[in-house]
Order: C-alpha cells, then sequence, then structure tokens
C-alpha cells in the first residue's frame, strides 16, 4: 500500500512540475503561429519579426522563450520560422527534468 501511495505521490509531483511547462510551450506555440501567418511575414527578418513576438509573449506571460531560441531558414522558396528552446525544471532533491522542444512554422507571404 505504502508504494502504491510512494507512486501516485511521485506522479503527481511529476505532473505538477510538467503541466505549467506544456502549458506555456502550447501558449507560445499559438503565439507564434498567429505572428507566422501575419501578411507579409515571409519578407520580414528575424529583427522585425521579434518585437511582434516578444510583445505577445509579454501579454500572455510566456517567458521560457528569448531571441536566440529563433532561427529563420529558406529551403525551396519557402521561408520558415524555428524554434528550438528547452526547459529545466527541479523535481525531486538533485534531480531535474529537462523537457525539450523544436518546431518549425512556414512564414505566410
Amino acid at each position: 500500500m505504502l508504494i502504491i501511495v510512494s507512486m501516485v505521490g511521485v506522479i503527481a509531483m511529476a505532473g505538477i512540475r510538467l503541466v505549467p511547462i506544456y502549458s506555456q510551450h502550447s501558449t507560445a506555440m499559438a503565439v507564434i503561429k498567429e505572428v507566422a501567418a501575419l501578411p507579409g511575414a515571409a519578407e520580414r527578418s528575424m529583427s522585425e519579426l521579434w518585437p511582434d513576438l516578444e510583445r505577445r509573449f509579454r501579454i500572455n506571460k510566456v517567458t521560457q522563450i528569448g531571441r536566440e531560441d529563433f532561427t529563420t531558414t529558406d529551403q525551396g522558396g519557402v521561408r520558415s520560422l524555428r524554434v528550438t528552446y528547452e526547459v529545466r525544471t527541479p523535481m525531486m532533491g538533485n534531480v531535474d527534468a529537462v523537457v525539450t522542444f523544436d518546431r518549425s512554422f512556414v512564414l505566410a507571404r
């Protein structure tokens, strides 16, 4: 019985630590998708896209992503915005959970 209670406790603690990370990731992806869909986004440089992203991140309280996590790429005439970042959260003692995200968005013309 004690083992089951301990396992439930560990799973609950992991959920408490990880759910906010995934929730903020979901919000961030929605923001990036909106900015990528703006007319003319493909013609804008990252330094021109960043103020729109940063403003929306501040409004939505997204704190896990910074300017250094973004790159733009051109492949076959299609311009994409790629975001790659990781979030580290303490679990217990000296054990951390590291969650890595990597996603690309096609920029609208």
